[in-house]
């Protein structure tokens, strides 16, 4: 697992925000002494505010695959999308 499956994630994060890797707006991991934090970079000079606690890899993965599920329920809520059928677009 480890790094190379969380990077993989965060880039999925990034392709339903529609962001460019390393540019204002995009999700990056901060990775350091073996533990992992999701950061979103917040200007364009590369200022980053914290998104996560540092969490150990396993950890990171489950944060992911839960802010990854939350952001396209969000995005289900507002198209409305029900069982697999559009209802209405807010």
């Amino acid at each position: 697992m480890a790094k190379n499956e969380l990077l993989n994630k965060v880039d999925g994060i990034n392709t339903i925000f529609n962001n460019k890797p390393y540019k204002e707006g995009a999700y990056k991991l901060d990775i350091a002494y073996g533990d992992y934090r999701l950061v979103k970079i917040v200007s364009a000079a590369g200022a980053e505010t914290d998104i996560s606690p540092r969490l150990k890899a396993s950890e990171m993965r489950e944060y992911l695959d839960g802010f990854t599920k939350g952001v396209l329920a969000m995005h289900e809520e507002r198209v409305g999308i029900r069982d697999g059928k559009f209802t209405h677009l807010i």
